[in-house]
């Protein structure tokens, strides 16, 4: 392409300087370079000038994972993967698309290769640590590997398993499902499960609110109140957006006490 051509071709201006055919490309390099943000508005436009191109619904999807995942921008991700919905409706893509339109943001992330390490609230970890990491996912499942401490002493391993059904987030352990979250998770929203075997009652109590573990202040968290059936008291359990499970605490009428809460937690290279 001679400099001529290229010089015609329209720039959108505080976006990318790139012409309508190469806004995929432009995106690609803004994301090489650092800047998410724009590259996202590059993607985005491609498809809104190139619907026809078997990249768009790639692009769309990007662009909403990138403005849902790394800024939060969880209505202008909707707004994209209601586009992708409904322009590209076969896409294999779809199921993905479905996720996030209702999860953002994600409150329990196990789709890709994270790590947790929590602790005691009393000692800070030294009486009793675990240690969470996701094993494996994708085509919709996943599963965590947990390893159990007594001081230095390893105790318990688990294997839980993670998926989602409709609008169910559902961790399933010991030949047991339980829909430990449901979306969009709003205060005020109940709903019944098994937990461990027995009936439970979910609420989602407060959405919005700061929480400070000893990893830190997290924003935005949800606090959800998970009781068994017949019993006095129940737990609390706070998610951080996009972290996952920040604190448990046990509670009762008149009392909350903290039992564990996160210390570390990592994005790794491991599958």
């Amino acid at each position: 392409m001679d400099l001529k051509k290229t010089l015609l071709l329209p720039i959108f201006t505080g976006l990318c300087a790139c012409g309508v055919n190469y806004y995929y490309e432009e995106a690609f390099k803004l994301e090489r370079q650092g800047m998410p943000l724009k590259a996202a508005d590059c993607y985005k436009l491609f498809a809104e000038k190139n619907p026809k191109d078997t990249r768009a619904p790639g692009a769309l999807f990007r662009a909403a994972e990138i403005y849902s995942r790394k800024f939060g921008l969880c209505g202008k991700s909707q707004s994209v993967f209601e586009t992708l919905l409904k322009n590209y409706a076969e896409t294999p893509l779809r199921p993905a698309a479905m996720k996030g339109l209702f999860v953002c943001p994600d409150y329990f992330p196990v789709d890709r290769p994270l790590a947790w390490i929590y602790g005691d609230s009393a000692t800070g970890g030294a009486n009793a640590k675990q240690f969470i990491r996701v094993a494996d996912w994708g085509s919709g499942k996943a599963y965590t590997l947990t390893q159990i401490y007594a001081g230095k002493t390893l105790i318990a391993k688990q294997k839980k398993f993670y998926s989602f059904s409709a609008r169910d987030f559902i961790e399933t352990r010991d030949g047991f499902d339980t829909i430990v979250l449901r979306y969009p998770a709003e205060k005020g929203l109940a709903w019944v499960s098994l937990s461990g075997g027995r009936k439970a009652r979910f609420t989602v109590e407060a959405a919005g609110i700061k929480v400070k573990v000893r990893a830190g202040e997290f924003s935005d968290c949800i606090k959800v109140k998970q009781q068994l059936e017949g019993l006095p008291s129940w737990i609390y359990e706070y998610y951080a957006p996009w972290t996952g499970k920040i604190l448990t605490s046990v509670a009762g009428k008149g009392f909350e006490n903290r039992v564990t809460e996160l210390l570390e937690y990592e994005e790794t290279t491991k599958k």
